[in-house]
């Protein structure tokens, strides 16, 4: 596919035997340094599509790095990253028997970030949305008023070096070896969380739950299921993706929790969703 003068391919993956009718579509972004492919690997959303009868769309970010807002050399002569979404997502529904009011958007990291700048600047398209491991750029979330709500899960370790959870700039050896390259600040997550509560116009909440031994998850909702807010926090959790089989560097990206299964967790929560007409 081509797009703002850049040939931008994405996968597309339908499951064997699709279900009468139309299916969700879930829009999968990978994190800074990683293509679609091993990502996919960490998460299992392609088994997942297979056994839940969804599409999965995997998108590639030019040299693996989204144009999330954090990075001043992106934001001035990079790639239109908003618009390759909007792309891809209009793409996947002319191919196939998608249901626009089932279209999900989920990342990690860079991915998260840039699913937080889809959601609040491409609302009308996204039933709701998960990140793992990253909020928004700090530019980004203070201009971030969409007209609709968008129901969003967001899962962060509180040990995360390479995404803080009180928000920020990584500033550790081991996010510095990680990830070399300069970036913005995010948001926190506390103030992310405000942040879309406000948007969602969520009035009751937050109601938390412990998982043992180190998850605790905030609800907060409101007169519909599009108010859904719902935030995990996996106490001591690096910069990695709960319940993750892959063997990842601990040195490097933290400790992994394994108190619940992300992917689990962000379908379920996704496919509860479908868009308000």
């Amino acid at each position: 596919m081509n797009h703002g003068r850049l040939e931008r391919p994405y996968l597309l993956h339908a499951p064997a035997t699709l279900s009468a009718g139309n299916v969700p579509l879930v829009v999968e972004l990978h994190g800074r340094g990683i293509d679609p492919v091993e990502f996919d690997r960490w998460t299992g959303f392609t088994a997942l599509a297979d056994q839940a009868g969804f599409v999965l769309a995997m998108p590639s970010a030019v040299g693996e790095t989204w144009n999330d807002g954090r990075y001043p050399e992106l934001a001035r002569d990079g790639p239109d990253d908003v618009g390759y979404l909007r792309a891809v997502i209009d793409d996947a529904c002319a191919r196939l028997a998608i249901d626009r009011r089932r279209v999900y958007v989920v990342g990690m990291s860079n991915g998260a970030t840039m699913a937080g700048r889809l959601a609040c600047e491409l609302p009308e398209r996204i039933a709701a949305f998960a990140q793992v491991a990253g909020t928004a750029a700090v530019e980004i979330a203070a201009r971030c008023r969409p007209a609709i709500p968008v129901p969003i899960l967001q899962i962060h370790g509180t040990g995360d070096d390479a995404a803080p959870y009180a928000g920020g700039r990584r500033s550790s050896l081991r996010a510095r070896l990680l990830i070399r390259h300069a970036a913005g600040p995010c948001v926190g997550v506390d103030d992310w969380a405000r942040a879309w509560v406000s948007v969602n116009r969520a009035q009751d909440g937050p109601v938390a739950t412990a998982l043992p031994p180190d998850t605790t998850v905030r609800r907060w909702s409101g007169a519909s299921s599009a108010s859904d807010v719902v935030f995990y926090r996996v106490d001591g959790g690096g910069h990695t993706w709960p319940g993750n089989l892959q063997p990842l560097p601990r040195f490097l990206f933290g400790r992994t929790s394994h108190t619940f299964a992300a992917t689990k967790v962000i379908w379920e929560f996704l496919s509860a969703h479908v868009r308000e007409a």
